[in-house]
């Protein structure tokens, strides 16, 4: 007998991220590439206005993006100095890319304030990657202290406080300390950058590589944990600007032009990235998928980068003691635990209960919804999956148009890909008293593993859900590479890990059972 065909996630869901260069000379944080992510995880459509871009004064500058050669967006950047001396620096950068058949795009506005010695001051974001779009404000309050203010759509603002380095500098700082000290072939500068794009300050390490005619050939590494770097090459002319930077993520490339010449460009045809970033495995996985082990190889080992341990459930990572290899062994997980609710006394961090910015279990309508959901029931695990298949059957369009959708706004519009359906079923496990978070990485989907995500609910122990198949359980075909709250850190924080191997990952699968 024929077996049936098993609906696939990848088929609802996957492509998520945004690409953004490193704060070199000329640009300011990470938007195309922190942008990227968001397409390469699944997600609906929606239409945004394309408006032209706005009238230029008289300092900005503009740079067209490319990813594998092909136009991908545009980003622009002004500079405005007031009385006091203080600089603001603003950037504009909207991407255009194919998921599959769908065309997504995706908007960052970002605003630096700086003083004139390059301490921050403040910053604005402001990401559209949905219908509904989030806004985080920052402030500086102590030297080692930054308070946030992240708002999505019309909801009520959410705040909180983080750690600060005081040795962070704005960008403009950054730009001219970086075009006055790298002058010869060698030399090389480590500084403290803050990324409004991330809320966070990292270390970047600038070193000129090669001097080519009139330009200077800059590589550049940012340390976004321990481990890992994202890197970046920028020609950088006489006045300091980067005429050309490039990253080895999917050919980002961005390229100094104008305005005239981004109205003028073509992007009715975007690259796409979503089926052109799977990874391959070259056969059938087989239905065996209680058990398998993996070996996860980088192709280029020279790379800054190290896959760590992303404490998923049923999950386990060892190293090779070969350079750039290593084993994962997944398991599905057996007889999960199923303590009855409420969870008294909550083992786990406040967080993973909470009402975020991405995931509002304290929005009036989810609860209604859960509630009715769960009944009476108060075995935690038939709660969990009970939501799952709920998600399952509530998101009725499931297609790869969004970037990323808050957990209301899903439940607003009942479509989206596999990042829509872990929101809502990790809102909801949240308003039903379970504890959750979700998992970022990959599964697979015809002889290939693409992006995916999926949701882990805390039942006694961790449990992962994934509401794209609507089973009750994952089997070991989805391997985790980042584990999240959604603790109104930027949703950035998510993906920006898993950059660095982007068209740089083989896996190969040595045993199943």
């Amino acid at each position: 007998m024929r077996r049936a065909r098993r609906h696939s996630p990848a088929e609802a869901v996957l492509s998520k991220g945004a690409l953004s260069t490193l704060p070199g000379a000329g640009k300011i944080g990470l938007p195309p590439l922190v942008m990227m992510f968001f397409f390469l995880s699944a997600c609906s459509p929606r239409s945004l206005s394309s408006q032209a871009p706005e009238r230029p004064a008289s300092a900005d500058e503009w740079y067209l993006i490319h990813i594998r050669g092909k136009p991908a967006g545009y980003s622009s950047q002004r500079k405005i100095v007031g009385e006091n001396g203080d600089i603001e620096t603003i950037s504009f950068t909207r991407m255009v890319m194919k998921r599959g058949l769908e065309k997504t795009i995706v908007e960052m506005r970002l605003e630096l304030r700086e003083n004139a010695a390059g301490k921050i001051l403040g910053f604005r974001k402001e990401e559209k990657t949905a219908r509904e779009g989030v806004t985080t404000v920052g402030k500086v309050i102590e030297p080692d202290r930054l308070d946030l203010e992240i708002t999505s759509g019309s909801s009520l603002p959410r705040k909180r406080t983080t750690s600060f380095d005081p040795a962070a500098r704005g960008f403009q700082h950054i730009s001219g300390k970086i075009n006055s000290t790298l002058k010869r072939e060698g030399d090389r500068v480590e500084l403290v950058v803050f990324m409004p794009d991330l809320s966070r300050c990292v270390k970047q390490i600038s070193t000129v590589s090669a001097l080519e005619g009139e330009l200077r050939r800059i590589e550049n590494r940012l340390e976004i944990a321990p481990g890992n770097s994202l890197v970046s090459t920028d020609w950088v002319n006489e006045e300091g600007k980067a005429v050309r930077s490039r990253m080895p993520y999917l050919g980002l490339e961005t390229v100094l032009s104008n305005r005239a010449e981004i109205l003028g460009t073509d992007f009715s045809s975007p690259p796409e990235i979503f089926i052109s970033s799977a990874i391959p495995l070259g056969r059938f996985l087989g239905w065996k998928r209680e058990e398998i082990l993996y070996e996860l190889r980088l192709r280029d080992r020279k790379q800054p980068m190290e896959i760590r341990e992303s404490g998923a459930a049923g999950q386990k990572l060892t190293a090779t003691g070969e350079k750039g290899t290593w084993r994962l062994k997944v398991n599905t997980v057996r007889n999960p635990a199923a303590h009855d609710l409420p969870l008294v006394p909550n083992p786990l961090p406040k967080r993973y209960l909470s009402s975020t910015t991405y995931l509002q279990s304290d929005d009036a309508r989810l609860i209604e919804l859960t509630k009715k959901v769960v009944g009476k029931e108060k075995n935690s695990l038939k709660v969990a999956q009970a939501l799952e298949k709920w998600v399952y059957n509530y998101v009725s369009k499931k297609n790869l148009g969004t970037a990323f959708a808050t957990a209301k706004e899903v439940l607003e519009t009942r479509q989206g890909d596999c990042t829509e359906h872990a929101v809502l079923l990790a809102a909801m496990c949240r308003a039903a008293g379970i504890p959750s978070r979700v998992v970022a990485g990959l599964v697979y989907y015809r002889r290939n593993f693409v992006g995916h995500m999926w949701t882990e609910a805390y039942t006694g122990k961790w449990i992962p859900l994934d509401a794209t198949i609507g089973k009750g359980k994952v089997e070991a075909d989805h391997i985790a590479l980042s584990v999240s709250a959604l603790d109104n850190t930027a949703v950035s924080e998510l993906f920006i890990g898993l950059i660095p191997f982007l068209g740089n990952m083989e896996i190969e699968v040595l045993e199943t059972r």
